[in-house]
Parts: C-alpha cells; structure tokens; sequence
C-alpha cells in the first residue's frame, strides 16, 4: 500500500492561510503566558483571556477544514534550531485539531465555575491555555522533530496541572506523570534520532524500506514513547494516579485529549512510516503483518485489563481513569488490525480514528459530570456518595447518556466505532481466519460487556440509594456548568443518530489518503449501522454484562481488593525495577572493582615513578651543587682576568692618550708645516709665474731670430746637400721646457730635505 503525497493545497482565500497552523499553535500558548503576568485581582480579565484564546484556536482550526479536506495546509520556519519547525494540518491531524479545541473550549468554560472553589486560578489558566496550544502542536507538526518538541511542551506543562492541589497525592502523582513522561520522550527522542541515522530524514512518511534492519528498534522506541501518553498496559500507570489528584477538567483534557496524542503517534507510525517508499514487497507484508498483530494484542490486552481492574475500584475518577485505558485499548486494536490487513484496512482505520473522536467526547463529559459532585461534595469515594440522580438530576441524566455512548448502546456515539472496530476483526477472521484473531475477536466482546459492569457500578454508588447525610442538601449549578454538560450530551446522542454523517464527510475521505481499497472500503460507503447483525452483536454484549454483573453485584465480587502481588506493580514493576537495580548494582561493583584495581596499579606505577623522579631529583641537586661550585671558580677566575683586563684597559688608555697627544702636536706641527710651504709655494708660483711670462717673452724673441738665421742659412745653401752634426749643439740649442724641469724638480728636493729635518 502506497501513501499518496498530500499536495499543498490554497484553494481560494489570502495566502495567510498557509500560517495558520503555526498561530494557532503559538497563539494560546504566548496567551498562556500573559495570564501568568496578570494580578491575581484580574479575575475577569483572566478568564476573559483564556476564552478568547480558546475560542480563537477553535476558530483557526474550523477556517483549515476545507483545505485539510482538499489537501494539507503546510508551513515551514528553516531558521529555528537549524532543522527548523514544519507544521502540516492533513484531515487526519485535523480531526485531533478539532477535538482538542472542541473539548478544550467546553472544559476551559467548565472551569470558571470549577475553580471558583479552587486555588492558585493564575496558575491554572496560564498552563491550561499554554497546553493548548503545545497539544495543537503535536497534531499539527509536519515532521517527528516538530512533534516531538511539542510532545514534551505537552508533558511539562500539564505536569503543572497534575500537581494543582500541592499535597503529598497530587506530589507523588505529578512526580510519576513527569518521570514516565520524559522517558517516553527520551525513548521518542531516541527512535528519531535512529530514523535520521537510517534515513536522513524526519518527515512522517513512508520509510520502511529505508530502516535497513533498524525498523524493530525504531519501532519500540515509539511503541514505548507514545504508549506511555496513550496510557497502554503495562505503561499506564500514571493514569489512575494522576486522574483523582487533578481538578475535573484538567482531568479531562488529561483522559479526553492528551491520551490521544499518544494514539495519534502510533497511528502515524504504525499506518505512515512504516510503510515501504517503494513497492510492497512480500517480506514487508509479512513483517507489517507481525507489527499489526502486536499492535492489537496490545490494545486487546488493555481494554481487557483496564475494564477488568475498573471494576474493582471505589474511587470515581480512578473508575474513569482505568476506564480510559480500556477504551484507549479499542483505539490500539483497531489501528492493529488496520496495520496487518495492509490495504484492506480501512475498516479499522476509521473504527480508530471515530473510537478517538467519541472516547473524546464522552470521556471529557464523563469527567466534568463527576468533577461537578465533587465541586459540591467534595467526596470521591462511592460508599460516600449516593442519592445524587435527586439532588442533581440534570449531571444523572447527561451522565447516563455518556455512560451509553462509552458502553457502545446504540444511538449513542460509542455504537458506532466499537461496531466498525468489530467488523474488521470480522474481516480479518474472515481473510485469515487465525485462531489468535478469532480469540481476540472474543475479549473484545467480553471487555465490552465489563465496560457496561462497571458503568453499572459507578451510576449505582452515585446516583442511586440514598443521599449520606452529609451532603444532604440543595445544590444549585451555574448556568455554565448545565450547559457544557448538556453540550456533551447532545453531542453523543447526533453522533449516535448520525453516525454516516461524520463516517462519510471526514473519516472515508482520511481513509482514502492512505490508499485504502477493497472490501473494507467500498462496504464504508453508506455503512447500515442499524442492520440487524450490529444491532446483534450489541445485544450479545448487554446480556452478558447482565449475566456477569447480577451475581458478582450480588456476591459482592466487585468489592474485592486484590491483593497487592496481583496489582501491576508487583507483577511487572518490581520485579523489572528488582532486576535492573541488581544488574546495576553488579555493573556498579564490577565498575567500582576495575576502577580500584585501576588505581592500585596506576598507584603503584605512581609510585615507582615518583621514586625514579625522586632520584633523578637528587641527581640533578648534586650535579647542581657541584656545578656551582665549578661556576664559582669560574666566576673567581672571570673576576681576576676582568681585574687584569682594567689594568689591560687603563695602561693602553694612558698610551692610547700620550699617542694622541703626540699625534695632536703632530698635526699641529704638519699644519703649521703646511701653511709655511703653502705661503712659500704661493710665492714662488707668482715668482714662476712672472719668470714664465718673462722666459716667454724671451723665448718669442729668440724663436723669430732663430726662424731668421735658420731661412738666411736655408737660402744660402739652397740646393747643397747637407747633413746634421749633432755635436755642434751647445746648451743655448736647449729649450726652456726643459729648463723649467730642472728648476721645479730642484725645488721639490728642496722641500723633502726641509722637511725631512724637522720631522
């Protein structure tokens, strides 16, 4: 069987639609906190807030109808914690949507005449309203994060309501509620941690060919995480603990609504995830077949216990408390059934999902009806109370019709479910015909009649026989309390009128969602509910409640108290908190005897280290001792040379400075030197300078006449051959060149020997 895809469907309308879902959640729960803030004095104004809110989550969840129907209203916030929030209303979260605002506005109604008589009323509307909206939340998240954020915003806030009165009951009762509560949150946690390791994925879809051998251990977690909230055996014992503590209509939204967030996660598990993406194969089949089996073996387990441990309480509210259990039982089986018949499950699945829309509605009426005698009473006990169909005639008469409804009496909402739940175990008796069906098929039917019995019981010890003399007196009822509980009496007797008109207009269109086909589905259409093999079955159940409840009322078997190694804790509890103690205890010994030896031998080693490190340190000590010995020699021997090196230092220096002393008269000696030889060197150059001028003038003069006897001699011994003799030369052939040579090198001979001598 395949899940067809609900598409995101705006038919008409603004865009803001789409966000609906989110301010319906948000909305009651910032309203919550508001009420918190305001005075104690703001009575009015607090009751005010808390029906507006109530009222405006009714209204929001109404305007989602027909795009639920059409499709699913989706939105999306990806900024929040990095995985993000998804919020997705389809017809099957809407119908939970619609109960729990339904109910929710009736009983917060209910509550202004209630707790009048009460205490801390801040408190108990702020929680009231704020889980309202954490409980919408459950139904309306579009993936198992989002619901599991809200799953636990649920448990944490209506533990506040368990705890109400503050006494030692209500203490031990709200601690059990919050302890169970978050282990089944840390169980749902794990089984969605599994899933995104197994799939990348925590969207509510079909994903068990994805599990890879994970689908059994995923599957538990669950099982166990939303079974604690539905209230299954053996995981419900927080319920007839919690019910007497809390005030009435927190009792039941506890038993009407809450509980049902835990049938509504089965039912997601069981009918959505657990179905393969792709094609269903044989071995799918056959493993969905074993879970559905489970699955209702469970719930037949539960309604059978539940009904049965009912009967032999005297308190009224635990009446109704294991009361819910057992229904809770119906609601489980039928989701089983619907689970192994694969695709001819459609049957059970809208015997499920109407069992939890009428277990809604006569379990909170139920509640509201018992809590209004025990406003006036204040007696829970039976043997305390009696007398009451006198004093209260409008709560007999509206709680003998939701006692109808729970019994399954035709006309009344109950017939209906029960009569779908049991016509498809008939279906699959008929397919299958295993005898583990057709037993199961014959508790459903005993558990059915103890469900008659101990209605029986309870409408006795309050309504019949006389009144104690204690609460002898008139009581007159607000107009809000007569009214919300004739709203839930008029609501089980249309349904029970008109059971095709809900069947037709909102369970078969969420049965087909899931693609169921087949018998199951084409016998839905226009189901005859008032035919005579119904009809039947529920004569067979009335007359054998008359059959068990005549005696055993006689003989007075009802009034047996079990002993306590019958009850639940000492079968199942115990002896598991015995064995898991005692396998810590020796997990805790072998834990502490390894540590031990652990430190020993670390200690030891400590030790030998500490020893090595010791001598090592004394080593080092002596190697520093001598070594600084040697560095005071050392430093002995550095002083001396440092002393010789001064004395070194202060003799050069005394040189140092008698050179520099020499040299500066040296210096002073060449410069004085220098500018003697400089102003004779200037002399003599004027002197060469006017001698050159002079030697010059000469020189012209003897060059013409020579240049004169040289032509004249030419021209006489023009055309004679004559050679050149040398030795003819005297030293007036000499040039002044070369005279002027000889005259400076004489004056820097001169110079060098001059100075020479003074040096």
């Amino acid at each position: 069987m395949l899940v067809s895809a609900p598409a995101i469907v705006l038919l008409s309308g603004p865009l803001y639609y789409s966000s609906l879902p989110l301010w319906t959640t948000l909305i009651p729960m910032l309203v919550g906190i508001g009420i918190y803030l305001l005075k104690d004095q703001w009575e009015t104004l607090r009751k005010g807030c808390a029906l507006a809110a109530s009222i405006f989550a009714f209204i929001g969840v109404m305007l989602l109808y027909p795009y639920s129907l059409a499709g699913s209203v989706s939105y999306d916030l990806i900024d929040f914690m990095q995985l993000g929030l998804f919020f997705e209303l389809d017809l099957i979260g809407w119908i939970f949507a619609f109960l729990i605002t339904l109910i929710w506005l009736l009983a917060t109604i209910f509550s202004f005449a209630y707790m009048d008589f009460e205490h801390n009323r801040r408190r108990y509307y702020s929680f009231l309203i704020f889980t309202l909206g954490a409980t919408l939340g459950v139904v309306m998240a579009g993936d198992f994060f989002t619901l599991f954020l809200f799953f636990e915003l649920m448990t944490l806030s209506s533990f506040v309501l368990v705890i109400h009165q503050q006494d030692i009951p209500s203490m031990k009762a709200g601690i059990l509620y919050l302890y169970l509560g978050l282990f089944g949150g840390l169980a749902l946690l794990f089984g969605i941690l599994m899933l995104f390791g197994a799939t990348g994925s925590v969207d509510i879809a079909p994903a068990l060919d994805l599990l890879e051998g994970q689908q059994t251990a995923i599957f538990i977690c669950f099982l166990i995480g939303f079974g604690i909230k539905a209230g299954i055996i053996p995981l419900h014992i927080w319920l007839p603990q919690a019910h007497p503590v809390a005030p009435s209509p927190a009792s039941a939204l506890l038993s009407g609504i809450m509980i049902k967030a835990g049938a509504y996660g089965i039912l997601r598990v069981s009918l959505i995830l657990y179905l393969p993406a792709g094609e269903l194969t044989a071995s799918f089949a056959s493993y969905l077949f074993i879970i559905g089996n489970i699955l209702m073996w469970i719930g037949i387990i539960t309604m059978l216990g539940g009904a049965a441990m009912a009967l032999l309480q005297t308190n009224m509210k635990k009446i109704l408390a294991y009361s819910s259990v057992s229904q809770m039982g119906y609601i489980i089986t039928g989701v089983g059934v619907a689970t192994f018949l694969g695709t001819e499950g459609g049957m059970g699945f809208t015997g499920a999902v109407y069992h939890v829309i009428n277990h809604a509605f006569f379990k909170a009426g139920l509640f509201m009806m018992v809590g209004t005698v025990y406003i006036y009473t204040h007696e829970l006990e039976l043997y305390r109370l009696g007398g009451m169909l006198k004093k209260m005639p409008l709560v007999a008469v509206t709680f003998i019709v939701a006692a109808f409804g729970i019994a399954g009496i035709p006309g009344f909402n109950g017939f209906p479910s029960k009569t779908l739940i049991h016509d498809a175990m008939l279906i699959a008796i008929r397919d299958y015909g295993f005898l583990s069906v057709v037993l199961a098929e014959k508790i459903f039917v005993l558990a059915s009649a103890l469900t008659i019995c101990y209605f029986i019981k309870l409408f006795r010890g309050v309504f019949l026989g006389h009144v104690p003399e204690k609460i002898d007196r008139d009581y007159q009822l607000p107009f809000s309390v007569n009214a919300v509980l004739s709203s839930f009496a008029l609501i089980i007797v249309a349904i029970g009128l008109f059971p095709n008109l809900i069947l037709e207009q909102v369970l078969v269109p969420a049965a087909e969602r899931l693609d169921y086909a087949g018998y199951a589905m084409d016998h839905l259409y226009h189901f005859h509910f008032f035919e005579w093999q119904p009809l039947e079955a529920m004569l067979i159940v009335i007359i054998l409640a008359l059959v068990i409840y005549i005696p055993a009322a006689y003989r007075g078997w009802f009034d047996w108290k079990p002993p306590w190694w019958l009850s639940i804790y000492a079968l199942v509890y115990r002896p598991v908190t015995h064995r898991l103690m005692d396998v810590t205890c020796r997990v805790g010994v072998m834990v502490d005897s390894s540590v031990d030896s652990a430190y020993d031998k670390s200690g030891s080693a400590a030790r030998t280290w500490c020893s090595y490190v010791g001598n090592l340190d004394s080593g080092l000590d002596r190697f520093y001792e001598k070594s600084s010995i040697v560095a005071r020699k050392l430093a002995d021997r550095s002083s001396d040379v440092d002393t010789k090196i001064d004395e070194f230092y202060e003799k050069s220096g005394k040189a140092a400075r008698k050179l520099a002393d020499r040299s500066r008269d040296m210096d002073s000696a060449i410069n004085e030197a220098y500018h003697k030889t400089g102003i004779a060197a200037k002399k003599l150059a004027e002197h060469t300078s006017d001698a050159e001028s002079k030697l010059d003038r000469v020189y012209d003069i003897a060059g013409e006449r020579t240049r004169a006897e040289m032509e004249k001699r030419l021209s006489q011994k023009r055309g004679k051959s004559q050679r050149f003799d040398p030795s003819k030369w005297t030293t007036k052939n000499l040039s002044f060149d070369t005279l002027l040579l000889v005259l400076v090198l004489g004056i820097v001979l001169l110079v060098i020997f001059y100075f020479g001598r003074t040096l």
